[in-house]
């Protein structure tokens, strides 16, 4: 607890100078009753109500004791815990054509079918949950890389969640589809994503944690593949990070996603390459011919010489449950100091006093003559 304009205390000087004169005028001449002999009234005991005189001036002391309180603003401290304050996040997000795999049983592509919808894929799953993420860090600062054969930073640190989150959901993905004799992605993707620049991306994340006087800088790593373009080798970078700034290390944490054994993609027409669809406009999934190239063994690398740690999900369940574990065991900084205002208790203590001791003494408690 503590006072915003404590100076205001300075009011209960007047306030108990006149409460001290009140009551000495009061104990000089107590209430009396006018009569022609004394004898009878001197063997009478005073009434309860004689004896209380003092009740209605003192519960008005008090009600202008709590007003000025009232005025000095108490504030209490919240309890709440507000987790990350202070924190630096930038995540890296792999858009290679591979983040078009769906991870999960066919019994639940057929589900979402069922509902009339497609399953997510990996891109799809990964920009849910950082949605997720930005909007549950209330107090951190947060930015976002892209990678595919080149990194490019879509947001800077920044705490307008909106901005992020708009920007976050019109992210395209490279579909793969090229046209014969024409350059680039036909779906309007935002970076070609026919290679991976692990290096790349995690040397751009750095440099917008760089300059960051934040306590706790942290970079998540999120890719299903192995690092086959860009100008920097990943694990050089990650040993240059992690011997910057020992006493505010900047932590990598990195996800493989889409390791498990049921992994699909959209059926493609070999003569065309167009994505195959049913009669109904669903996409037809198969097995991939060739299994992606992952290099889980770069990823803990990179975790270990930053001091982050490394996390492997095999499906779209694994990688949302293990996303939610790092958000809750990793970022917990102590809690704020937050102040709430507190003087309406003392305000509506005062006023009821007040009415209380005033109507007590013009009722019950009035003096006369």
């Amino acid at each position: 607890m503590r006072l915003e304009s404590p100076f205001l205390l300075l009011a209960l000087i007047p306030v108990g100078a006149a409460a001290w004169f009140a009551l000495r005028r009061l104990a000089r001449r107590p209430p009396a009753l006018r009569f022609p002999t004394l004898a009878r009234v001197r063997a009478a005991r005073p009434p309860l109500l004689g004896r209380l005189w003092w009740v209605p001036l003192s519960l008005e002391i008090l009600g202008a004791v709590a007003a000025v309180v009232a005025l000095a603003r108490p504030q209490a401290e919240s309890t709440e815990e507000l987790a990350g304050e202070g924190s630096d996040f930038v995540i890296a997000l792999d858009m290679s054509g591979s983040m078009n795999a769906v991870d999960m049983l066919p019994e639940a592509i057929l589900d979402h079918h069922a509902r009339g919808r497609e399953p997510p894929n990996r891109f799809e799953t990964a920009r849910e949950t950082i949605a997720s993420f930005i909007r549950s860090r209330d107090h951190d600062r947060i930015s976002l890389v892209i990678f595919g054969g080149k990194a490019w930073v879509k947001f800077p640190l920044t705490l307008d969640k909106d901005a992020m989150t708009r920007i976050l959901s019109g992210l395209v993905l490279d579909d793969g589809y090229r046209i014969p004799g024409t350059e680039g992605c036909t779906n309007g993707c935002t970076v070609e994503g026919e290679r991976t620049a692990i290096g790349d991306a995690l040397g751009r994340a750095y440099k917008r944690l760089e300059g960051s006087d934040s306590k706790s800088r942290n970079v998540i790593l999120i890719t299903d593949g192995d690092n086959n373009a860009g100008k920097a080798a990943p694990e050089e970078v990650a040993r240059f990070i992690g011997e910057q700034a020992p006493d505010r290390p900047v932590r990598v944490y990195t996800f493989l996603v889409g390791t498990g054994d049921h992994t699909w993609v959209q059926a493609r027409n070999p003569f065309t390459g167009r994505p195959v669809t049913t009669a109904d406009g669903r996409r037809v999934y198969e097995r991939p011919k060739d299994k992606f190239p992952v290099n889980p063994a770069l990823l803990k690398e990179i975790a270990r010489v930053t001091g982050g740690s490394y996390h492997e999900a095999a499906t779209e369940e694994d990688f949302r449950r293990e996303f939610e574990d790092l958000e809750k065991t990793r970022f917990a900084a102590p809690a704020l100091r937050e102040w709430r205002e507190a003087w309406m208790p003392p305000l509506a203590l005062a006023a009821v006093l007040l009415l209380v001791g005033h109507g007590l003494g013009l009722t019950v408690f009035r003096r006369w003559p």
